[in-house]
């Protein structure tokens, strides 16, 4: 046990029943004997790194939870498949996930946090997606298809789709048709403004490059397009169907927008 704590680096004091950790906290050693019978070293080793890693987590979390002072840089909005704990519903089976981005981890936001922070859920929604806006760092690549753009919005982080939240800024003034989106995976967003016959060509081009990225992954989210009109949008289904891929077109969409420009 010495050995590996003081390959860790950190300063300890070495007791009976734990080991005092940076002066700050203690160490129980007995789950680790218990985990570790033979005492083993690399048995040891694993068991005081996923404690301290949860040490070093559980400080993060303690940081913020009960301080929106401090938790505020850290909040931001998700798109996840499926809802979490403080979540909206998108289209499809994609949620708007109220989360904390923290410097290790990212974890939802609790029902306790938001009666601890007394805010209206509005404001933190506001928040969120600012934040995503403010602090992600992403690639934005138009791309010429059938004579009009589309825009490919890429990045590293888990928030880049979230951005499509706020497309509008990403593909300049809406239309009165309203915007295509694709969220194929956390990493990628596709978005075009409708405008005229040509957007159809367009609506092709990304459902086919929708389910390539969705595929494809990592961190896949839908293989799907969304129509987005103010903060509404609706889904338009696509999938593989005898190596074709097709976009299933709902009576709204139809209707309101490709009936116009075919």
């Amino acid at each position: 046990m010495r050995t590996e704590l003081l390959a860790r680096g950190a300063a300890f004091e070495l007791h009976d029943d734990h080991a005092r950790i940076d002066g700050s906290w203690d160490l129980s050693l007995l789950p680790i004997a218990q985990a570790c019978p033979s005492g083993a070293q690399p048995c040891v080793r694993a068991e005081l790194e996923r404690r301290f890693t949860e040490e070093k987590l559980g400080r993060e979390l303690d940081a913020v939870r009960g301080d929106f002072a401090r938790a505020r840089p850290a909040l931001k909005l998700r798109v996840q498949r499926g809802p979490a704990a403080i979540s909206a519903p998108i289209a499809g089976d994609l949620h708007a996930a109220l989360v904390l981005d923290l410097p290790s981890f990212v974890t939802p936001v609790r029902p306790a946090d938001l009666a601890a922070w007394e805010k209206p859920a509005e404001q933190l929604v506001a928040i969120a997606l600012e934040n995503v806006r403010a602090q992600e760092q992403v690639e934005v690549n138009p791309m010429e298809i059938a004579g009009t753009r589309i825009y490919a919005v890429s990045g590293k982080s888990l928030f880049v789709a979230t951005l499509g939240l706020a497309a509008d800024e990403l593909v300049g003034k809406p239309t009165e048709l309203g915007t295509l989106i694709a969220m194929p995976s956390a990493h990628i967003l596709l978005c075009h403004a409708i405008a005229d016959r040509r957007s159809l060509k367009a609506l092709e081009a990304m459902a086919a490059g929708a389910l390539q990225a969705f595929e494809g992954g990592p961190s896949p989210l839908s293989p799907d397009l969304f129509w987005k009109r103010g903060d509404h949008f609706t889904a338009l289904p696509v999938r593989r169907e005898d190596g074709e891929v097709k976009c299933e077109i709902p009576k709204v969409f139809d209707d309101e927008v490709a009936s116009k420009l075919g």
